[in-house]
């Protein structure tokens, strides 16, 4: 392994940081308040082209696309999706009968719970269980039963 020459390398000519001055920036504006005028804060400290330009640039107002969140309601759970889509969900599904009641009960509530989940899936399935349960009072939801 060869060694490096420092020298030879030029590794010794590094600029001196340590008396090296920094650089100086204008102070920044204060923050904008509803009671003061941006124009008497320019006049306050002269440079009023330099904070119109940077006022007019964070003024700019977006204009944003508001989506509805969805929810759980009674529409949606009596939807196509909903309490219609149970009847076709154990259409493929064999239960295996007595003597195997647990693994049973597994598979079907795994299936509610890819029910639930395609329904809403922003609900943890305690949750969406629960929320069922309350629409289940609706006269909406009593007659899609």
């Amino acid at each position: 392994v060869a060694m490096i020459d420092p020298l030879e390398n030029n590794l010794f000519d590094l600029p001196d940081y340590e008396n090296t001055e920094d650089e100086r920036f204008p102070p920044l504006p204060p923050p904008a308040s509803p009671g003061r005028d941006d124009a008497e804060w320019a006049q306050d400290t002269g440079d009023g082209n330099q904070q119109s330009q940077t006022k007019e640039s964070a003024v700019v107002t977006r204009n944003t696309l508001k989506r509805p969140r969805p929810r759980l309601d009674a529409h949606r759970l009596t939807s196509e999706r909903g309490l219609p889509a149970l009847r076709h969900m154990f259409d493929n599904v064999k239960f295996k009968g007595k003597g195997h009641e647990a693994e049973d009960l597994k598979t079907l509530i795994q299936h509610m719970e890819h029910w639930a989940h395609r329904l809403f899936p922003k609900l943890q399935f305690e949750d969406f269980i629960d929320r069922v349960e309350s629409l289940g009072n609706k006269k909406e939801v009593q007659v899609c039963i």
